[in-house]
């Protein structure tokens, strides 16, 4: 769940320029990835980030997608971020201010390079191109199923050919979404106290594979 920064609106048409050339050159030099960003100490940021960074040395592009901006000046931001009512929106800028950005808050980035085909490159590029439109940028976050880390996740799926095998040990249901949420919590009772609030009884759901 990132902040954005205002010199992203700047950057956007900038970027945007080479993509359409992309397509045409299926180049081994690009690569994408996905980047897991660690947690901040601010309600937003308590669960940590994910984005993914698009690499084409060849026409000089590096920049991440986005999907965890929003606007402060959202009416009742808090509350609305908490019950899932809040509008966040797909950003593209240079990986050097985003990762500028969490070095300056002392906060990790790791990234895992995707190991796609020419062809699965291509289409992850376009279909994220496609979820930049300014028609499509906008989305409705929800807290536990669709928010910036599901979105980057699905996009990913769709790219693949082949269908993805996540090999994680299997859920026995003894946990909930908010034992989770708390996990995220420690040493934030008031943000905890807060979103317990908020998020209601489909929290208390058990998770399940």
């Amino acid at each position: 769940m990132k902040r954005p920064f205002l010199y992203i609106v700047l950057s956007f048409c900038l970027l945007l320029l080479p993509f359409g050339q992309t397509t045409a050159n299926c180049n081994d030099s690009i690569r994408l990835s996905l980047l897991t960003c660690a947690p901040g100490e601010e309600i937003y940021s308590l669960f940590g980030h994910t984005a993914i960074r698009y690499e084409n040395p060849s026409q000089g592009i590096d920049i991440v997608f986005n999907y965890g901006l929003f606007s402060f000046n959202t009416p009742n931001f808090i509350l609305r971020f908490s019950l899932g009512e809040t509008d966040y929106q797909l950003g593209a800028t240079d990986y050097s201010y985003f990762a500028g950005e969490y070095a300056f808050f002392g906060r990790s980035v790791w990234q895992q390079t995707l190991n796609l085909t020419n062809k699965e490159k291509v289409e992850l590029i376009r279909l994220l191109q496609e979820n930049y439109h300014p028609k499509n940028r906008v989305y409705r976050y929800n807290f536990f199923y669709d928010n910036c880390a599901t979105r980057p996740r699905d996009k990913i799926e769709e790219s693949i050919t082949e269908k993805v095998i996540y090999p994680a040990e299997p859920q026995d249901g003894s946990h909930s979404f908010r034992d989770i949420v708390h996990q995220y919590c420690k040493g934030h009772p008031w943000a905890r106290f807060g979103i317990d609030l908020c998020i209601g009884s489909e929290a208390d759901q058990p998770i399940t594979q």
